[in-house]
C-alpha cells in the first residue's frame, strides 16, 4: 500500500503523487481510494486502493531503470513493422505494461518511424502521449524539470541533430 506524499506511476497517465487516501461512498458502496495528482497534466484522479496493483500502479522507476531506458533511446534504429495497425497494437501493448523501458521503446519506434515517413495522426498522438508519460516519470524520479528531461531525451534520440 502506498502512503500520502509517495510518488507513483500509473500507465497511460504517467507519474504523480499520492495526495491522500480517502474513503468515499459511491452508489451506496464505501471504497478506499488513492487520490493522485499528476503535475505534468495538472489532473487529479481516484483509484481504488484494492485495485491499484492490478491496474499497474507502481513506485517510480529507479535510477538504474532510468539508465536502461536511456540505453533503449540511444540504441540504433529499431525494426519497424510497415503495417500501422500491427505497429499500433504492439505500441499499445508496450504502453500497457507500464515499464519504463517499454515506454521508451514506443518513443524510439515512433520517433524512428517519423524520421522515415511522417506518422499518421493516430500515431502522432500515441507518440506525444508516450513521450509525455516518459518525461513525467523521469522528471519526478530524478527531480529534474520537464524541459531538462525533454532535451535529454531528444538528444538521446537524435545525437547528431544538435
Amino acid at each position: 500500500m502506498f502512503s500520502p506524499g509517495e510518488k507513483v506511476f500509473y500507465p497511460f497517465h504517467g507519474a504523480g503523487e499520492i495526495v491522500c487516501i480517502e474513503e468515499r461512498e459511491i452508489l451506496g458502496e464505501k471504497t478506499v481510494y488513492y487520490i493522485i495528482r499528476f503535475p505534468l497534466t495538472e489532473t487529479t484522479i481516484m483509484i481504488p486502493v484494492e485495485k491499484g496493483e492490478a491496474i499497474g500502479l507502481r513506485k517510480l522507476s529507479s535510477v538504474l531503470d532510468i539508465k536502461k531506458c536511456f540505453e533503449v533511446l540511444k540504441k540504433s534504429p529499431v525494426t519497424i513493422d510497415d503495417d500501422w495497425k500491427v505497429r499500433y497494437k504492439q505500441n499499445q501493448d508496450l504502453l500497457k505494461s507500464g515499464k519504463i523501458e517499454d515506454i521508451a521503446m514506443v518513443v524510439k519506434i515512433l520517433y524512428t518511424r517519423n524520421c522515415q515517413k511522417e506518422l499518421s495522426t493516430t500515431e502522432k498522438k500515441l507518440y506525444q502521449s508516450a513521450f509525455n508519460i516518459l518525461i513525467s516519470e523521469i522528471s519526478l524520479a530524478l527531480d529534474k524539470t520537464v524541459d531538462e528531461v525533454k532535451t535529454e531525451i531528444l538528444n538521446l534520440l537524435a545525437p547528431n541533430a544538435s
